[in-house]
């Protein structure tokens, strides 16, 4: 069964510029938000596990919206959701939005299994890195280098 493409667009005025967000509900029941250079895709592989791929630079041209898409799921399955964020196609993140990451893991801590962060730059290892440390939740968060291995763990999840 076919199911059209929902989409809804809005203006962010996060840091001072207006930017047009899009956020496509499309079929199977992905989301996708995107703005300017920059898009999130959400996917349920299974109950229990969200899949998010990154690409792009986020400047905050979102604001809540890319972690408010996580805390519906969080929401949504109860606690214990084991997140996956295939970073491998973002360029960086501004200081604001990594701050904000930083926050989110730091009061979902409780909530997340487990956070399994591909990375495909230094650049994002070391902004993952640094929330990571900042948000003071242990080994909650494992940051990878090697797609394969990163794989791995998302076919053990399904």
């Amino acid at each position: 069964k076919k199911f059209p493409v929902t989409s809804v667009t809005f203006q962010s005025t996060q840091n001072m510029e207006a930017a047009e967000i899009k956020r496509e509900i499309l079929p199977g029941g992905d989301i996708r938000l995107s703005g300017g250079d920059c898009t999130f895709l959400y996917q349920r592989p299974r109950a229990g596990v969200l899949y998010v791929t990154i690409s792009g630079y986020d400047t905050g041209q979102f604001g809540a919206a890319t972690l408010d898409e996580i805390l519906s799921a969080i929401n949504r399955e109860g606690s214990g959701l084991e997140l996956f964020v295939d970073a491998r196609e973002a360029f960086g993140a501004a200081v604001s939005v990594s701050d904000e990451w930083t926050r989110f893991f730091s009061a979902n801590r409780e909530k997340l299994r487990r956070v399994h962060v591909l990375v495909g730059s230094k650049v994002v290892y070391l902004t993952v890195a640094i929330a990571q440390h900042l948000s003071r939740t242990g080994n909650l968060i494992q940051i990878y280098s090697d797609p394969e291995l990163f794989d791995n763990k998302l076919e053990g999840a399904k």
